[in-house]
C-alpha cells in the first residue's frame, strides 16, 4: 500500500499537535503552581513582617507602662522607706496592672540596695493576682535583669533572654517561657535607686498575636542563636534548657542569613526532614532588638503545608489535563483530513500557545474560523478564561468570607464578633487614655408577635428597618451591631455626661414610633434598652455586657419601651411608642 505524502504530513501534524497541546498543558499547570506558591511565599512574608511588627508594638507598650509606674512617684518613695502608704499605692497599680493584662507574670519594685530585695511585688496565681509580702519577698541582685537594668539611664527599658522559668516562688509563671523587661527607677541625684520589673507570658503574647491566623498556618520564633523559642512541636522549644540545641537553620536552611545578620527576610520551600511527607512553604523576617537586651535579634517565621496551598492548582491541573487529551483527538483527526490545509494555522497556533505558556499573556487566536481550528482555537480561549475566572473567583471569595465573618447578613451591620474585637480595642483605649464609654443593649418589643402573624418575612422586614433606624440615629463614631435574633447594642464613644446617653437613648426610642409598614398593614415596634457604662459598671467587656443585659430586662419587667441605667431606676417611656 503506498501512503501518500498528505497521510505522512497528517500524521506528521498529529504528533507535533499532540506534543504541543501536551506542553501547553505541562506549562499551564507548572505556571499555576509556580504563581500560587510564589504568591503564598509572598503572602506569609507580608504576615511575618506584621506579626513582627506587632510584636515590636507589645514590647513598646510594656515599655511604656514601665515608664508610667518607674517615674511613679510612689516607687521612689517607696524604695527608701518599709510598710509605707507608698508602697500599698504602688501594689494597687501593680495589681491593676495585671488584671488589665493577662499576659503578665509577674511586677515587681526591686531596691538597687540590700543585694536588689524585693520591695513591692504582685504575682499571677492561676486566675487571680496575688500581692507578696514579709519573708517571701526576695533578693534579686545576681539576676542580669537587675544589675543590667541599673546601668540604664532613665526611661530606658531592658530585655532579658527568652528562657524557661526557674525562679523560686514565681506561681504562675514557674517553668513557664517568658520574658523580662524593666526599668529603673532615677533617684534625686540622678543614680539608679531600683528597677519596675515585669515578667511576661511568651506563650500568651504569641498566642494572642496569631489568634487571627488561619489555622493550619505554623507559628515560629528564635532567638539570634537559632534556638527555637516557639515551635508547632512543643518538644523542639528551649532546646538549651534541657541541655540540647535545637536550631532554626538546620530545620530551614534558608535562615541561616538571618541569623549571621546578612539578610532581614528569607523564603523557604521544605520537603525533607521532618517535612518529608508534609512538605510546607515558610516565611521568616529577623529584627534587630532596639532596646538594651542579652539578644541581639529575634526571628519570625510562619509555614503552611504545601498540599494545601496547591490544592487550586492540582483540581486546574485536571481540568488542563482533561482539555488537553480532547484537543489532542481534535488534533488527530484535523491532521488526517486537512494536512495541507492546516499546516500554516496549526504553526501559528503553537506559537501563541507557547506565548501564553512562556508569557501568561492572553494569546489572540482564530475563534472565529468554522472548522476544526477554530473549534481548537474557542477551547484553548475557554481554558484562558476558566484560569482567570478561577483567580477572579478565588479573590472574590476571600474577600466575600472576609466580610461575612464580620458582618450580619441580614442588615449589613457588625456581627457579635466585629462588636466584641471594637468592644476590646475601646476598653483598651480607655484603660490607657481614661477615657469613658457606654453600651447600650437593645431589645426589639413585640418583635415575636410579628414574627408569629407575619413570619420571618416580615420580622425579617422589620430587623431591617430597625437597624437602618439605629444606624441612621447614631453618630459615626459610636459602633452598631447586631447580636442576633432582635438584640443590638450600641457603643457609644467617650460620651460626656450621663445625660447625653439619656439624651441618645431617647432618640433611639424616637426612631421606631412612627410605624414600619408591611404587606399593607403598620408594624409598631418599640425598643427596651439597658445601659452599662466604663468604668462605672465593669472594667471588661463580659461585665459590661452583663451589666447591660440585665438593665435591659428590668425595662422589660418595668413595661418595656423605655431604658434604664445599670442599678438604677428604670426611665418613663416615650409616649409615641407601645
Amino acid at each position: 500500500m503506498k501512503v501518500g505524502i498528505a497521510f505522512k504530513l497528517g500524521w506528521l501534524l498529529a504528533g507535533v499537535s499532540i506534543l504541543a497541546s501536551g506542553l501547553t498543558g505541562f506549562y499551564a499547570y507548572q505556571a499555576s503552581r509556580n504563581l500560587l506558591v510564589q504568591s503564598a511565599k509572598e503572602e506569609l512574608l507580608t504576615t511575618a513582617q506584621v506579626l513582627a511588627r506587632r510584636v515590636t508594638l507589645n514590647r513598646e507598650e510594656i515599655s511604656r507602662n514601665l515608664q508610667v509606674l518607674s517615674n511613679h512617684p510612689a516607687a521612689l518613695a517607696a524604695l527608701r522607706e518599709t510598710a509605707s502608704a507608698d508602697q500599698e499605692q504602688l501594689a494597687l497599680m501593680f495589681e491593676s496592672l495585671m488584671r488589665a493584662n493577662p499576659s503578665y507574670f509577674q511586677i515587681r519594685l526591686i531596691s538597687a540596695a540590700d543585694n536588689g530585695q524585693e520591695r513591692v511585688r504582685v504575682d499571677r496565681v492561676e486566675d487571680r493576682v496575688m500581692r507578696v509580702t514579709g519573708d517571701d519577698l526576695q533578693e534579686k541582685g545576681h539576676f542580669s535583669y537587675v544589675s543590667g537594668t541599673l546601668k540604664l539611664p532613665a526611661g530606658a527599658t531592658f530585655l532579658s533572654r527568652i528562657v524557661i522559668n526557674h525562679e523560686r516562688g514565681t506561681h504562675a509563671g514557674l517553668e513557664q517561657p517568658s520574658v523580662i523587661l524593666a526599668m529603673p527607677v532615677i533617684g534625686d541625684n540622678g543614680q539608679a535607686k531600683g528597677a519596675v520589673v515585669i515578667n511576661v507570658d511568651l506563650n500568651s503574647v504569641f498566642n494572642t498575636l496569631a489568634a487571627d491566623l488561619p489555622k493550619h498556618y505554623q507559628l515560629f520564633l528564635a532567638n539570634h542563636h537559632g534556638d527555637f523559642l516557639i515551635h508547632p512541636d512543643p518538644t523542639q522549644t528551649f532546646g538549651f534548657d534541657k541541655g540540647r540545641r535545637v536550631l532554626v537553620q538546620d530545620e530551614f536552611a534558608a535562615t541561616r542569613d538571618l541569623i549571621d545578620g546578612k539578610a532581614s527576610s528569607a523564603l523557604a520551600e521544605v520537603g525533607d526532614g521532618r517535612y518529608a511527607e508534609a512538605p510546607v512553604v515558610a516565611a521568616f523576617v529577623g529584627r534587630a532588638v532596639r532596646v538594651s537586651s542579652e539578644e541581639d535579634r529575634f526571628i519570625l517565621g510562619i509555614a503552611q503545608p504545601l498540599a494545601m496551598l496547591l490544592e487550586p492548582a492540582n483540581k486546574l491541573g485536571l481540568t488542563v489535563l482533561q482539555l488537553v487529551v480532547g484537543l489532542c483527538l481534535a488534533c488527530l483527526v484535523i491532521a488526517a483530513l486537512v494536512a495541507r490545509a492546516v499546516t500554516r494555522p496549526i504553526n501559528s497556533m503553537s506559537l501563541a500557545i507557547q506565548r501564553f505558556a512562556y508569557e501568561h499573556q492572553p494569546a489572540t487566536l482564530a475563534v472565529n474560523r468554522h472548522d476544526e481550528i477554530g473549534v481548537l482555537a474557542r477551547s484553548f480561549n475557554h481554558m484562558q478564561d476558566e484560569i482567570r475566572q478561577q483567580l477572579n473567583a478565588l479573590e472574590a471569595s476571600r474577600e466575600e468570607l472576609d466580610h461575612l465573618a464580620r458582618h450580619d447578613a441580614l442588615t449589613g451591620l457588625p456581627n457579635r464578633r466585629a462588636f466584641q474585637d471594637r468592644l476590646e480595642h475601646a476598653l483598651a483605649r480607655a484603660q490607657r487614655s481614661g477615657e469613658r464609654f457606654a453600651l447600650l443593649f437593645i431589645d426589639v418589643d413585640n418583635f415575636k408577635t410579628i414574627n408569629d402573624r407575619w413570619g420571618h418575612e416580615g420580622g425579617d422586614v422589620v430587623l431591617k428597618i430597625v437597624a437602618m433606624r439605629l444606624d441612621a440615629t447614631t453618630r459615626k463614631v459610636d459602633a452598631v451591631a447586631r447580636m442576633g435574633g432582635d438584640e443590638f447594642v450600641v457603643l457609644l464613644d467617650n460620651p460626656a455626661h450621663r445625660e447625653d446617653i439619656a439624651t441618645i437613648a431617647e432618640k433611639l426610642l424616637d426612631s421606631v414610633h412612627s410605624p414600619i409598614l408591611y404587606a399593607g398593614q403598620e408594624l409598631k415596634v418599640g425598643f427596651s434598652i439597658g445601659i452599662s457604662r466604663y468604668p462605672d459598671d465593669g472594667n471588661t467587656a463580659e461585665a459590661l455586657m452583663a451589666r447591660a443585659d440585665q438593665a435591659m430586662y428590668a425595662t422589660k419587667s418595668a413595661g418595656r419601651n423605655g431604658f434604664r441605667f445599670s442599678s438604677s431606676k428604670p426611665q418613663p417611656s416615650s409616649p409615641a411608642a407601645l
